[in-house]
């Protein structure tokens, strides 16, 4: 009996004390079990809020153990009363795992008709440099197999239907790959996997949503190569646990990978500007596709494309040119500067029509130029440009310049041997080029203002 209470101590002041002894103090920690930064330390000078709360948040958040304690319990939940307990993903019927949060639907707001007058103005951009433009939506995993969802989720796409008809009185070119990806997964070809990344097409819903895509393309552009699954590596992957957790799954998966050998220039850009949160960018060279005329192709994109789509356009594209599309699309003029594509592919993700991936300010902000030809019949001055309202950026691939100046004008442009929008700034007006095409001798600005173009040479 005496030994029991012994045992009985130690275990209870291993219960208590082990957490204590094992926190974890680490600055910017990442937990592996739900994907988000760990609360810092709530006595530290920059902090903010409530105290109290946020001395609760910093213990529950970094108490020692945490990782075990969480894996136990959602293991226990999952094994003895088929629960999800997890902060990023739900149970559907069958076993099917979906988003947390994914499954419920907005409703159709402002914000869609903002959203469709930004990808009007995308398109207008392009159409008067004659480029084509293609908008492209994504399903969620729930419109395809909404079969599998739990009886009592609210899962409408009311809004979707609604958006698409703001898209169609704008004239918008644009795919939708709900379809696509529907008749697929009725032919029993599994498009999304029914529990590993509950948020994303597998490999083989990304080769068919890429090939309609293509397909699009090859309809504005015929030298578009369209790929075949032959042009591919397939396998099968087993998947132990969810991705971004340590849910366990075992699930096989179809597996993708790229026979074609290519040129990677991704590196070559590190003064790229893009959104801080959003940073993904990639620059491919196919050299096969490249002789055979297929475009270069500036693709604005989400996580279906970054994590699995890539690869299909890698294949097919002479060069490939992708951005994360979150708020980076907004500033569509600065990319074009500096690659001059073919054609802009914008294509976005069906639960991603959030203000925090695009901001409606900035969308209704948006006032392209037009290009330098449209304003033939202004007049025209003759000004002189002072080098000292000159300063350049010079990179080994990219060129930044501004101009400081004091010119109020409606548009203004840069005349190297290519024409470039040029951005307005509280200095004046700045753009990027690429340092190939950049000359400081013989340079020329426009600007715009009142039905006057003045030259400044």
């Amino acid at each position: 009996m005496k030994k029991i209470k012994i045992i009985t101590m130690v275990l209870f002041f291993a219960v208590v004390v082990l957490p204590v002894v094992f926190f974890n103090f680490e600055a910017n920690a990442i937990s592996e079990i739900d994907n988000r930064v760990l609360t810092e330390n709530p006595f530290r000078p920059d902090a903010e809020g409530d105290l109290t709360g946020n001395i609760e948040s910093y213990v529950n958040d970094r108490v020692g153990l945490r990782r075990e304690m969480i894996l136990s319990y959602t293991w226990l939940n999952d094994k003895v009363f088929g629960k999800m307990t997890h902060p990023s993903y739900s149970y559907g019927k069958e076993g099917y795992v979906f988003g947390a949060g994914v499954t419920t639907s907005g409703m159709f707001s402002q914000f869609h008709v903002t959203f469709a007058d930004m990808v009007l103005e995308l398109q207008r951009y392009c159409e008067a440099r004659d480029i084509p433009f293609l908008f492209v939506f994504e399903p969620a995993k729930p419109a395809v197999l909404s079969e599998y969802l739990h009886d009592g989720i609210n899962y409408s796409r009311d809004w979707v239907d609604l958006f698409f008809r703001e898209l169609e009185q704008r004239g918008i070119n644009y795919l939708d790959n709900t379809a696509v990806l529907q008749e697929v997964n009725d032919r029993g070809i599994a498009v999304f996997n029914p529990k590993y990344d509950a948020n994303h097409w597998n490999d083989i819903g990304a080769y068919y949503g890429t090939e309609a895509i293509l397909q699009r393309m090859q309809q504005m552009l015929p030298d578009t190569y369209v790929n075949s699954l032959s042009d591919f590596k397939v396998e099968e992957e087993v998947m132990e646990y969810l991705p971004v957790s340590l849910f366990p799954i075992h699930e096989t998966v179809p597996k993708i990978s790229l026979k074609t050998p290519y040129t990677k220039l991704t590196g070559n850009y590190a003064g790229l500007v893009r959104h801080p949160s959003y940073p993904a960018f990639g620059y491919y060279v196919n050299e096969q596709r490249l002789a055979e005329g297929s475009p270069k192709a500036l693709v604005f994109q989400g996580s279906y494309m970054n994590e699995a789509g890539y690869k299909f356009m890698i294949n097919a594209l002479g060069e490939y040119i992708h951005v994360h599309d979150y708020q980076n699309v907004i500033a569509l003029p600065y990319y074009f500067n500096i690659f001059k594509p073919d054609c802009v592919i914008f294509e976005v993700a069906e639960y991603t029509f959030a203000e925090h991936y695009f901001d409606p300010a900035a969308m209704e902000a948006i006032d392209y130029n037009q290009p330098l030809a449209a304003y033939g019949q202004c007049s025209r001055k003759d000004e002189t440009l002072a080098p000292a309202d000159i300063a350049v950026e010079t990179g080994e691939t990219l060129t930044k310049l501004e101009w400081l100046c004091g010119e109020e004008a409606d548009y203004a442009w840069l005349l190297l041997d290519d024409e470039y929008d040029m951005k307005k700034t509280e200095r004046g007006y700045e753009v990027t080029v690429p340092t190939e095409a950049w000359r400081a001798d013989g340079l020329c600005i426009v600007t715009y203002r009142d039905g006057v173009l003045s030259y400044y040479r």
